[in-house]
């Protein structure tokens, strides 16, 4: 059989199916189960566009027939927004926590000269790498000082490298020699460039080097407790605070919305009686309409009633006083071993002798 022929054989039966198929479909009822689910979907939002009209009269102030809601639910609902707004800034401020260089604002000017030097050492591997898979390496490695950017981490590195310079006793480049009054450096004159060398007279242990010893490695373990309180912090209360926030007052905030929602139903179906009345209390109101009030008056105390309960678990002191209890419990911790470790710092700084030298 040519293909030509095979080709004209599977189009006549494809056309076949479709064909019976079209045959099949009784485009009647089809029509039906279309307009019926259309009808659905109209009626389905026939409340909602009520609820949003009657909203807006209320809000533009063409309706003032607004049902009264408990003064304890008002109550409980202001309690609930002072609670979230006391979450919401006390977590504006601890996510400094999630911040390394929180308490190290020179990092900024700090930062860039990092990139700079970053870029440049990436120049500079890249221009050694033999093939693409060493390319790729040098790319996706990460800086090679991974010393953390916090005060105390930077302080003891500062030290660590300072110490190391007078052992080796190298010459300073581009140094200032005055230093103006204000503090800052005069550019004018500068010591003389020099090339990395150093004198004979090198590793030779001083006061001055021992103690730079001794302040760099506690500020080293003063740099680790702070990033253990951040860690402490960020895990027990930070994340817990977000949970609270996006879990119990959202949830909370739904069935506030629920009572809203229920209320303009109800005020709704009382403007349409009040309407068919047209001030005349003795006008008989239609069965089904008497119903949908009664009907909407129930839902309204039902959204109400599981409001109140469950903004009164929200603003329950317990779990805001143990977050508390928790923060400043960790931050305590880590000030008691600060005071520890400067109070043995400062110990052994006394204990270096001193002498003078001619």
């Amino acid at each position: 059989m040519s293909f030509f022929q095979s080709f004209q054989d599977q189009l006549q039966q494809t056309t076949q199916q479709l064909t019976t198929s079209l045959n099949n479909l009784n485009l009647q009822d089809t029509a039906a189960q279309l307009s019926s689910t259309v009808q659905k979907e109209v009626n389905n939002l026939k409340p909602i566009f009520a609820r949003t009209t009657r909203s807006l009269q209320e809000k533009f102030g063409s309706i003032d027939d607004i049902s009264e809601l408990p003064k304890e639910y008002k109550d409980l609902e202001r309690r609930v927004d002072n609670i979230r707004q006391f979450y919401e800034r006390v977590l504006e401020i601890t996510r400094q926590y999630e911040l390394e260089a929180y308490d190290n604002p020179s990092n900024l000017k700090e930062s860039l000269s990092d990139y700079t030097s970053l870029i440049n050492e990436k120049i500079n591997e890249l221009s050694q790498a033999n093939t693409t898979q060493d390319a790729e390496k040098v790319l996706m490695s990460g800086r090679k000082d991974k010393t953390p950017k916090t005060f105390s981490h930077q302080f003891s590195k500062s030290m660590k490298i300072s110490r190391e310079n007078i052992l080796a006793n190298k010459a300073v480049t581009n140094l200032p020699i005055h230093i103006a009054l204000n503090g800052e450096t005069e550019p004018s004159a500068t010591t003389t460039e020099v090339a990395d060398e150093s004198t004979d007279d090198t590793d030779k242990e001083t006061p001055l080097t021992t103690a730079l010893l001794k302040i760099s490695e506690a500020e080293l373990k003063l740099g680790n407790e702070r990033l253990e309180q951040d860690k402490l912090i960020i895990v027990e209360f930070n994340i817990k605070v977000k949970n609270l926030l996006q879990n119990d007052f959202v949830k909370c905030s739904h069935l506030r919305t629920q009572v809203e929602n229920a209320r303009l139903n109800f005020d709704t179906v009382r403007a349409e009686i009040k309407s068919i009345q047209n001030g005349n209390p003795e006008v008989e109101v239609p069965e089904a309409l008497s119903k949908k009030l009664e009907a909407s008056e129930d839902e309204l105390v039902n959204a109400t009633e599981i409001a109140v309960e469950a903004m009164k678990e929200l603003i329950k002191p317990l779990e805001s006083i143990n977050l508390l209890k928790l923060l400043f419990k960790i931050q305590l911790n880590y000030h008691k071993n600060v005071v520890t470790e400067l109070t043995a710092l400062v110990g052994e700084l006394d204990t270096i002798p001193l002498e003078d030298e001619e």
